[in-house]
């Protein structure tokens, strides 16, 4: 109801698809079909690319209109450069415009809007240079609305020898013109799937290969227990207006100069939220670089599967703490934890399961 949702080159579709997965099944939920999807049943979302390979193969079970998808006819060479300024070929210049207009088409449909949440990656020429250009054109079009960006970071030992240049420049676009970036390295994804593997008994699962479909079904989670409906931002009826996203810049990013919002989760039927929170705590400290002291400014804690309503209770009893100190605090914040819950949970894992 409040979002666009924005998928740019080949890493921002290809993530569409676990993303879409998650979101979909939202709509069963009472009072959340409108979150993501139209009245009319098609979904809140503008595809664009400068190759019209990806936007082919998606599935005709994703409800996207035909006017939202933006293609174009060459490649941008993983460079920054090319993919902001485009190409000089003949009716190729076209998809940041048909792009912007695809985006306010949708945002007229919306009841309550507040902003756009971007898909792209740090790599490629179109993620890095068309994403970075989109952003700025959506901020001049729309500078009353909120952008997220949410940017996956290509692995070290990428096959690019550009990518690290258009990482640069294209964060220093991001800083520019969106309100909260949320940084997604598949560095980190990898190993926590790796992590994930070693503890499973089976031999054949862990000698099993991982796959950038793996990794993007993982990001897609991570995002999906953000984005998702909650009980605790819905009205007393159960009626989510989609608020998600935007309490998360209010809370995680209440300066300008503070934008990059960092994702750890961790799933389990079994463990106590005590232990989860631990698990979750412990992985995240393990992967940050300890020759740099490291601080947060604030965090929002997202439960989900909390039927019996337990979450805030373990909260006021140990958790609160425990959460704290793993995460370590700046000391001049005074209320730097948040706390969302909800009931139900449908982040890539059977019912019941707690997040």
């Amino acid at each position: 109801m409040s979002a666009v949702h924005v998928h740019i080159g080949q890493c921002g579709n290809q993530l569409s698809l676990p993303l879409w997965r998650n979101y979909s099944k939202c709509r069963s939920n009472h009072g959340q079909e409108q979150v993501f999807f139209s009245l009319d049943g098609w979904q809140r979302s503008v595809h664009i690319d400068s190759e019209p390979k990806v936007l082919k193969s998606l599935p005709q079970s994703m409800k996207v209109r035909e006017t939202n998808l933006i293609k174009g006819k060459r490649g941008r060479g993983t460079n920054f450069g090319l993919g902001y300024n485009g190409t000089r070929f003949q009716n190729d210049n076209h998809i940041l415009d048909d792009g912007c207009e695809a985006v306010r088409r949708e945002i007229e449909r919306c009841d309550l809007y507040s902003g756009a949440i971007v898909y792209h990656s740090l790599s490629g020429g179109t993620g890095s240079g068309l994403g970075a250009h989109f952003i700025e054109s959506l901020k001049e079009n729309f500078p009353c609305h909120n952008i997220i960006s949410c940017a996956v970071a290509a692995c070290a030992s990428g096959e690019s020898p550009l990518q690290s240049y258009n990482a640069l420049l294209s964060l220093q676009w991001l800083q520019s013109y969106a309100d909260a970036v949320i940084i997604l390295p598949n560095d980190y994804y990898i190993k926590h799937l790796n992590h994930i593997l070693l503890s499973e008994n089976d031999d054949a699962i862990k000698n099993s290969q991982i796959s950038f479909k793996d990794v993007n079904s993982v990001i897609a989670n991570n995002l999906c227990g953000v984005f998702a409906p909650t009980d605790t931002l819905s009205t007393s009826r159960g009626i989510s207006l989609g608020q998600e996203p935007w309490e998360l810049i209010r809370t995680l990013t209440p300066m300008p100069s503070t934008k990059f919002i960092n994702l750890t989760q961790h799933m389990s039927k079994k463990l106590t939220w005590e232990a989860l929170a631990s698990k979750t705590v412990q992985y995240n400290s393990k992967n940050k670089n300890h020759a740099i002291p490291m601080k947060t400014i604030s965090a929002v804690t997202v439960a989900r599967g909390d039927k019996e309503n337990t979450f805030m209770t373990a909260v006021k009893s140990s958790l609160d703490k425990k959460i704290r100190k793993g995460v370590n605090f700046i000391d001049w914040n005074t209320f730097p934890l948040d706390c969302w819950t909800s009931k139900t949970n449908v982040i890539g894992a059977p019912k019941d399961v707690h997040k």
